[in-house]
């Protein structure tokens, strides 16, 4: 018998909390988000001004969700979502979904 799917749109804090609460369920979970990176904004002005590295506020969102065997990531922007095939569209790709979970509200430069 097939798993779930559910796809989660963007990968901030919204959306690695809800891959994180969806780790180790009977949900196949796929996480998609256009930087292969999660980035922690509020720490930003100590990076401009040279307080950080860039890399103390920036981690892979691979490494962060290797443990989850059952959580896939995909890097790719999203280009829409068909709510009548129940697929979302990135970068030509249609990934099919039983449940959206759309994450992706900030908008980095």
């Amino acid at each position: 018998m097939n798993k779930p799917r559910v796809v989660i749109v963007g990968a901030g804090f919204g959306g690695l909390t809800a891959a994180k609460a969806l780790a180790g369920s009977t949900f196949d979970v796929t996480v998609i988000d256009q930087h292969n990176y999660h980035l922690f904004q509020p720490l930003l002005y100590q990076v401009a001004t040279a307080g950080l590295s860039p890399a103390d506020i920036a981690s892979p969102i691979r490494g962060i969700l290797a443990p989850d065997k059952n959580v896939n990531v995909m890097l790719g922007r999203v280009s829409g979502v068909d709510t009548e095939a129940r697929e979302v569209i990135a970068e030509g790709r249609h990934i099919s979904f039983d449940y959206l979970i759309r994450a992706n509200a900030a908008q980095s430069p």
